[in-house]
């Protein structure tokens, strides 16, 4: 069973907000230790073992196996090719579905 705990009031809302709106999924910087360095508030769970097993790399794998286009920009951020979280959103929402979750 899987059990997912939503601080705000609707479902994803951290995601909807993320990146400006445009969802930033990911980076160009496969190694975990580099890659924290960019997120100055999730820096701790970015080095967490998630991330040893599931890196930079297997997240782009992962949406693009389900459609997802994604763009690098210049920085190294990865998005969606549509700018809208609610592409990422509604790829998330339909896995869960899929999965019964």
């Amino acid at each position: 069973a899987v059990t997912i705990v939503e601080q705000s009031g609707s479902p994803l809302e951290k995601v909807r907000i993320s990146g400006g709106g445009r969802c930033n999924v990911t980076n160009v910087i496969s190694e975990a230790v580099k890659l924290a360095g960019h997120y100055p508030r999730g820096h701790k769970e970015l080095k967490g073992a998630f991330f040893r097993v599931f890196g930079s790399e297997d997240v782009r794998e992962w949406f693009e196996s389900r459609g997802v286009e994604l763009k690098v920009e210049r920085d190294g951020r990865i998005f969606p090719v549509t700018n809208k979280s609610e592409t990422i959103i509604k790829c998330l929402q339909n896995e869960a579905d899929r999965n019964n979750v």
